[in-house]
């Protein structure tokens, strides 16, 4: 398949027990679930997949995606890029007792239905990736964190317990 041609939909089993490569690009404004975390709808998701049959014949989908999404900084609220370079391994069962059985190296894709949307997969895989908290590099963000107390301790002015000590001499005498 041409690198710009992406099924919507795809009998995942078929695909494995074939294995069918695929190539494409998806648009990341169609990704509604994973628009809400973003910024701006612009760009696309770069997407080699590979579908096959390991040797205990265990049906897998192993993946590689690159995108750069625009997320919000969560210090200081100004827009900023981030990359996002994956690579997926999932083994495709059709229960959940067959996911429990999946070796590690796996993670389960449980098909109820015959047919995979590969945007939902490839939406799942960015979710997954992306920050629990979005911020620029302390070195690139606007906002600026507080200096770190001298070496040799903090300084009386500093010290919130200060007062303790005072209190303390005062009882003392």
């Amino acid at each position: 398949m041409s690198k710009e041609t992406l099924p919507l939909k795809v009998d995942p089993f078929r695909f494995a027990d074939n294995g069918t490569c695929l190539q494409g690009r998806l648009p990341i404004k169609n990704m509604k679930r994973l628009m809400e975390s973003l910024t701006f709808d612009q760009g696309e998701v770069d997407i080699d997949i590979q579908f096959g049959v390991d040797e205990q014949e265990i049906r897998y989908i192993r993946g590689h995606l690159k995108t750069q999404l625009i997320l919000q900084c969560q210090r200081c609220m100004e827009p900023f890029k981030y990359e996002i370079i994956d690579d997926f391994l999932l083994g495709i069962v059709q229960t959940e007792e067959e996911a429990d059985e999946l070796p590690e190296r796996y993670d389960p894709l449980v098909i109820k239905e015959m047919d995979l949307f590969i945007q939902d997969v490839i939406e799942d895989e960015l979710i997954v990736s992306l920050p629990i908290v979005p911020m620029h590099p302390p070195k690139d963000c606007k906002v600026r964190l507080p200096l770190v107390a001298e070496s040799t301790g903090i300084s009386d002015k500093e010290n919130p317990f200060k007062v303790i000590e005072l209190l303390r001499k005062r009882n003392k005498e």
